[in-house]
C-alpha cells in the first residue's frame, strides 16, 4: 500500500469517527457534560471538548470542581459562539458572518482554540472596509492579535478619507480620537477632513463631549484648513466655539492665512501625495553609487519639486524578465505587462504574458494579476478599471503573426474575454485612453501587395474603440507613418511626439527619425502640427511611450535622440507647456538608467518610495 492510499485511508477513518461521534450528539447519548451559555445549554462530550480545547482539557483533568459537575456555566461568551464552536468540533464546519466573528473569535481565544482565532482574523481581513476597520482595530487590540490590529491599522490610515465618513468612528472614545487625529500618516488629501469629523463627533453626543471640543481642536492642523470652510464652521458652530480658547485658536489660524505666513506644521500623508513621473524598467545599469546598488529600482521623478526618487522595479523578486506595456487605472493602480522572469518561465510550460500590480503603500512590491496568451509588440489600455490588450506579434505554427486580436481582462471578475478585433493586424502600435475610448495608432501592418518588398508597412492610420458599443471607428491620418513614438493626452488631446516614420503612407519610401509632433484633436477628427522637438527623438522601446502629463504639461523623459538611425542615448528630461508652446529641458543628466521601458505617471507619495543616493545629488 503506497503512501497515498494509507493517508486517504487515513482521512476517510476520521472523518467516519467524527461523523459517528456527531450521530452520538444528536441523539444525546453517552453526554456527560451540559455546557450553558447565556441559559441556554449545549449538551455533548467532555472527551470531544478535551480533545480540541486545552481549556476544557484542563478543566477536566486538574481536579477543578468542574470534573464532576454535569452543568459548565459560561460567563465570558455568547450562545451562538459556543454553538458556531460546537459545530466545528463536532463536524469540521466553520461559519462566520459579520456579526458573528469577533465573538466567535473571543470565545475561541477562551477556549485557546488556535485554529479557530486564526480563521477568525483570516475572516475579519478578508472583510475589511470602510465601515468596519475601526472596530476590527480596537477589538485586535484588546485581544493582543498584533497581526490583525497591525492590518487594521494600515487599513484604517490608508482609507481614512472614507472611514471619517462612516457612523463606526463617530462611536470611538475621545482618546481612541485623539490617538487617530494626532498621526501624520492619515492619508487625507485635506485637513478640513479632520476637522469636520471632530465636529461630526463632538455633535453626535454635544451634551457629553462638548467639554472635549477644545482638546480636539488642538490636534486639528487649522493654517492648512482653507479660511473659507474655518470661517463657515465659526458661523455654523457659534455654541461649540462660544468657548474663548476654542474661538482663539480659530482667530489665530485665520490670522496666519490672511498674512501668508509659512506654516510650519508637519503635513500627513495623504497631503503629501503627488503626481510622479514613472520610468518602469528592469535596466539596472547606468548609477553607481557609494551608497548601495539602485539596479533593482526604477527612476521617478517629481517635476514640479524637480526631486527625484526611486520605486522598486518588476526585476525585484522576479516578478517580470522584462516590461512591454504599462498603465495607471482610473483607482490609480500601477498595471505592468511583460514577459516572466527566467525562473518562472522554468516553472511554465508555455510562454505567456503576465500582468503585474505595484502595491503602492507599505509593501513595495509588484504581485503577479493575471496572464494571457502569449505575443510580442503589443499594447496595453484601460477604460474604468477594464484592462485592454490590443494586437501584436504571436507565433502561430513557427510563424510569426501580426495580429488584430483584441482582449479584455475584467479585474472584477478576474476573467478574459474576446471583444471586437481591430479593423486591420498591428504591431508596435501605441494606445491611450480618452473620454473613456481607446485610440489606437502607429506601429506596423502586414502589407500583400509588394511580396518582393518589406513584409511590414507602417501605419498613420488611428483607430478608436468604443467598450460600451464594442464597436471601431476609424479616424483621421497622421502626417506621418511611424512607430517608436510618444504618446500622451493633454488638455483632451492626443500628441505624438517623434519616431522613426515616413511622409504619409508608407510605400516603401525612405525612413528617417522625426523631430515631428502631431496633435489630434478628437472633436473634429483632425490632426495638426505641433512644435517640434529640439532634435530626432525616439522612445526607448519599440511600443512604448517615453512621454507623460504632470499638471497640464507634457514632459519627454529621455531617449534616443540623434538624426537618422544613428541613436544615442540621453537622459534629459523636456517639458512643453502647451500655453507656451516651446519646449524646455528641465532635468539635464537626470540620476535615470541607461534604459528603461514604459514612462507613466501616478499618485504616488514619497515616503513610500526609495530616496536617490545622496552622492550623486549633492554632484
Amino acid at each position: 500500500m503506497d503512501c497515498s492510499d494509507k493517508e486517504s485511508r487515513r482521512c476517510k477513518h476520521g472523518l467516519n469517527l467524527l461523523n459517528r461521534i456527531n450521530r452520538l450528539k444528536e441523539s444525546s447519548e453517552l453526554i456527560d457534560v451540559i455546557l450553558v451559555a447565556e441559559g441556554e445549554q449545549f449538551p455533548c462530550h467532555r472527551l470531544v471538548l478535551s480533545s480540541f480545547s486545552p481549556y476544557f482539557k484542563a478543566m477536566f483533568t486538574c481536579g477543578l470542581q468542574e470534573c464532576n459537575k454535569k452543568e459548565v456555566i459560561l460567563y465570558e461568551t455568547t450562545a451562538e459562539s459556543v454553538s458556531v464552536i460546537l459545530n466545528y468540533m463536532y463536524s469540521s464546519d466553520l461559519h462566520f458572518t459579520n456579526s458573528s466573528v469577533q465573538g466567535i473569535a473571543v470565545t475561541a481565544y477562551l477556549f485557546q482554540m488556535e485554529d479557530i482565532f486564526t480563521a477568525c482574523q483570516r475572516y475579519m481581513v478578508d472583510h475589511m472596509d470602510a465601515s468596519n476597520c475601526i472596530g476590527i482595530y480596537y477589538f485586535a487590540v484588546q485581544l493582543g492579535a498584533e497581526e490583525l490590529s497591525s492590518l487594521a491599522k494600515k487599513y484604517l490610515y490608508r482609507h481614512f478619507a472614507e472611514v471619517c465618513l462612516q457612523e463606526e468612528i463617530l462611536e470611538v472614545e475621545v482618546h481612541q480620537l485623539l490617538s487617530l487625529i494626532q498621526s501624520d500618516d492619515l492619508n487625507v488629501s485635506r485637513e478640513e477632513s479632520i476637522l469636520d469629523l471632530v465636529l461630526r463627533w463632538v455633535n453626535f453626543n454635544r451634551k457629553t463631549r462638548a467639554e472635549h471640543f477644545p482638546k480636539l481642536l488642538k490636534q486639528v492642523r487649522l493654517t492648512l484648513v482653507s479660511p473659507t470652510f474655518l470661517s463657515e464652521v465659526l458661523r455654523r458652530n457659534t455654541a461649540l466655539v462660544s468657548n474663548s480658547e476654542c474661538l482663539g485658536m480659530f482667530e489665530s489660524a485665520l490670522e496666519c492665512i490672511h498674512r501668508s505666513r509659512e506654516h510650519t506644521l508637519t503635513l500627513r500623508y495623504g497631503m503629501e501625495t503627488t503626481e510622479l513621473l514613472l520610468c518602469i524598467g528592469n535596466n539596472g545599469l547606468g548609477i553607481k553609487s557609494r551608497h548601495g546598488s539602485y539596479a533593482e529600482a526604477s527612476f521617478c521623478y517629481d517635476p514640479l519639486r524637480k526631486r527625484t526618487y526611486f520605486i522598486t522595479s518588476p526585476r525585484y523578486g522576479e516578478a517580470l524578465g522584462n516590461v512591454c506595456a504599462g498603465v495607471i487605472t482610473e483607482n490609480n493602480e500601477l498595471i505592468i505587462a511583460g514577459e516572466p522572469s527566467v525562473t518562472r518561465l522554468s516553472r511554465q510550460k508555455n510562454k505567456t504574458v503576465d500582468l503585474c500590480r505595484y502595491h503602492v503603500r507599505g509593501s513595495q512590491f509588484w504581485e503577479k494579476l493575471c496572464s494571457a496568451e502569449y505575443r510580442e509588440c503589443y499594447a496595453l489600455s484601460c477604460v474604468q478599471n477594464d484592462l485592454y490588450l490590443l494586437g501584436g506579434q504571436m507565433k502561430i505554427k513557427n510563424q510569426y503573426m501580426i495580429t488584430n486580436c483584441v482582449e479584455k481582462y475584467s479585474m472584477e471578475l478576474n476573467s478574459w474575454r474576446n471583444v471586437s478585433p481591430l479593423p486591420i493586424p498591428l504591431a508596435c502600435h501605441t494606445a491611450v485612453t480618452l473620454n473613456d475610448k481607446i485610440y489606437v495608432t502607429g506601429g506596423w501592418t502586414p502589407q500583400v501587395t509588394l511580396p518582393e518588398d518589406e513584409p511590414e508597412r507602417l501605419n498613420n492610420r488611428m483607430f478608436r474603440y468604443d467598450p460600451s458599443q464594442d464597436a471601431w471607428t476609424e479616424c483621421g491620418l497622421m502626417t506621418f507613418s511611424k512607430y517608436r513614438f510618444g504618446i500622451a493626452v493633454v488638455n483632451h488631446e492626443i500628441y505624438a511626439l517623434g519616431g522613426i516614420g515616413c511622409y504619409g503612407r508608407d510605400r516603401g519610401q525612405a525612413r528617417r527619425c522625426l523631430d515631428a509632433v502631431e496633435i489630434y484633436n478628437p472633436d473634429g477628427d483632425f490632426w495638426r502640427e505641433g512644435p517640434s522637438l529640439p532634435s530626432p527623438f525616439l522612445s526607448l522601446r519599440t511600443n512604448c511611450t517615453n512621454a507623460g502629463v504632470v499638471a497640464g504639461k507634457l514632459y519627454l523623459c529621455g531617449g534616443f535622440y540623434g538624426a537618422d538611425r544613428h541613436e544615442v542615448i540621453v537622459k534629459d528630461i523636456l517639458e512643453l507647456d502647451p500655453w507656451d508652446n516651446q519646449w524646455n529641458v528641465v532635468a539635464h543628466k537626470a540620476l535615470m538608467h541607461d534604459s528603461y521601458d514604459i514612462c507613466l505617471v501616478a499618485k504616488l507619495n514619497p515616503r513610500d518610495l526609495i530616496p536617490p543616493p545622496p552622492d550623486l545629488v549633492d554632484e
